[in-house]
């Protein structure tokens, strides 16, 4: 378990992280001096009798108490503003490499899955990194401090203190285990409850048409017993820690104030300097319990390590498409060149040396069973999958000499649910294409049918869409979707099962659209449905890895 790639995280704020140390040293001197105070206030000022000295000391204490707040407030700004840098400046790289993950890993893992690792499990990374900064210097110097203050006051006493401290260390050592179980579990379980609510409350429709409100909130009712368990377990865990700690230190007390006491009877030890003993004890107590903490918090920390460093050890997709070209608007042709496919969790291949050539500004039908791998030939051509042998050509050069993201954009994929985030409708059509000016958005709109139901909304658009275009119907993202491919100047575009939801009068309504605006790009529709799909050039069935095309593909235009 290594902290090592934090490291550049914290040294880009050391300027900040060393204004925090120093304030913190100052504010540790500070708190350090006011129990050897109190001993001059009880043996020179109360039992010398001296009401000068007792007010003057007082008054000390009150100055000191007052800087020390003062440069405690500071040193927490300046701390929480620190401690945000790190934490979201963790939390923005790891998830921009989510996004270049392929699309096979967000398949195998659950969404709230991955939000509580950019969420819980980073804050607890970034908590770790930053406090435990922050502890050690606070602790070190309070606990040096008072130990040399309390050996200068009675170096017995001191020696009997220290013997408790091995006791505490091996306690840690024990709990070790359970520390870095329970906090997996809680981690782990929560991400179950996170996904949970991902996923019913984005589908409450379904939830609330098939009337299964009750059972889901049984469902997690049963969650929440099962994090209840655990987080059980983990206070558990982490009370007995506390309440034995607190025990030794309870008992190093006492026995100080048997020994202590004992010589204050005897008058070889005064009481201002037992008084003050005793609290720099508890200081220094709880410095050394607070050193001893942050090994409990480690392995707290070190849980959430590892499940963030899953995540950033995940492959990314690899930039076959590494090259600098710019994929241009104009359609060309493009061309598959004995390609080979499998996913790497299956022996069997998906394509064997599958040849296929789509001629610029056509528009071609490809359909086949479910699992027959249409999406994937999408998946290939644009960079999310990487064949194991062949070529594909983009208008006569390799897809590797492009550059990826230009590729993607140049050839975006309309589906049966078009992806339409949080936002205003203008920013959802400008999506992809953040430089497009209004005026050209908006004529785009127009054209394809968009401003005549944007223009009822009451604030146009600027209206405010829900999560994944909540308030408009199937019918009127799909032209959204549309508009925002046409404002992208595509070379290809693919509709991958984009009416599947739409009736015929819709379907050909979609068509006829996409036809009149995008009728000279190269169009490949995905569909179950061939011949539905008015005006194909080709009609394409992917069967066993193979393309067989149909000679009658004209009758169905």
């Amino acid at each position: 378990m290594s902290f090592s790639w934090l490291w550049p995280y914290v040294r880009r704020h050391r300027n900040a992280i060393a204004a925090v140390m120093t304030l913190a040293a100052v504010t540790s001197a500070l708190s350090a001096v006011q129990p050897y105070l109190s001993k001059l206030i009880i043996d020179q000022g109360l039992i010398g009798r001296h009401f000068d000295i007792l007010f003057e000391l007082c008054a000390a204490i009150v100055a000191l108490a007052a800087c020390g707040f003062a440069l405690g407030a500071l040193n927490r700004l300046l701390y929480v503003r620190l401690s945000g840098k790190i934490l979201f400046a963790i939390r923005e790289d790891v998830y921009a490499h989510i996004l270049r993950l392929p699309p096979r890993f967000f398949r195998i893992r659950s969404v709230g899955d991955i939000v509580t690792r950019l969420d819980g499990d980073v804050a607890e990374i970034q908590r770790f990194s930053t406090d435990s900064v922050l502890a050690v210097v606070n602790g070190v110097l309070l606990l040096i401090f008072s130990a040399a203050i309390m050996a200068a006051m009675s170096l017995e006493l001191t020696l009997v203190a220290a013997c408790i401290l091995p006791l505490h260390l091996f306690m840690r050592h024990r709990a070790r285990r359970h520390v870095a179980d329970s906090t997996r579990e809680v981690r782990e379980w929560r991400g179950v409850i996170t996904h949970f609510l991902v996923e019913t409350l984005g589908a409450a429709k379904a939830v609330q048409s098939a009337g299964a409100e009750r059972w889901e909130r049984d469902r997690l009712s049963g969650l929440n017993r099962g994090l209840l368990r655990r987080v059980v377990r983990q206070q558990l865990v982490g009370y007995t820690i506390g309440a034995l700690s607190s025990l030794l230190s309870h008992l190093t007390t006492a026995i100080v104030f048997i020994i202590g006491g004992w010589e204050v009877i005897h008058g070889s030890l005064t009481v201002g300097t037992l008084v003050a003993f005793t609290a720099y004890l508890a200081r220094g107590t709880g410095s050394a319990t607070s050193l001893m903490g942050l090994y409990t918090a480690y392995q707290r920390a070190g849980v959430s390590l590892k499940r963030v460093q899953e995540l950033r050890d995940a492959e990314p997709m690899r930039a076959r498409s590494a090259g600098s070209r710019v994929l241009g608007a104009s359609s060309g042709p493009i061309r598959f060149q004995d390609v080979s496919f499998r996913y790497p969790e299956s022996e069997r291949g998906l394509f064997e040396d599958l040849t296929l050539a789509i001629d610029a500004g056509s528009k071609v039908v490809l359909f086949g069973e479910s699992g027959a791998g249409k999406s994937t030939l999408v998946d290939l051509l644009r960079g999310f999958a990487e064949p194991q042998a062949g070529r594909i050509l983009l208008d006569g050069l390799d897809l590797s000499d492009y550059d990826l993201h230009s590729v993607r954009r140049r050839i975006p994929v309309l589906e049966t649910d078009p992806v339409l985030f949080r936002g205003s409708i203008v920013e959802s059509l400008r999506y992809g294409n953040f430089d497009a000016p209004n005026d050209r958005v908006f004529e785009v709109a127009r054209q394809t049918g968009v401003e005549p139901f944007v223009l009822e909304l009451p604030q146009g658009y600027a209206t405010e869409l829900g999560s994944r275009g909540a308030g408009l119907s199937t019918g009127q993202r799909q032209r959204i979707a549309v508009a925002r491919a046409l404002l992208g100047s595509p070379f290809a575009l693919v509709l991958d099962e984009a009416t599947s939801n739409l009736d015929a009068a819709a379907v050909h309504a979609m068509h006829d659209l996409i036809d009149r605006h995008l009728g000279l790009r190269t169009r490949i529709v995905i569909t179950h449905s061939p011949d539905a799909v008015p005006r194909a050039d080709r009609i394409l069935e992917l069967r066993g890895g193979r393309i067989i095309e149909r000679e009658q593909a004209r009758a169905y235009a």
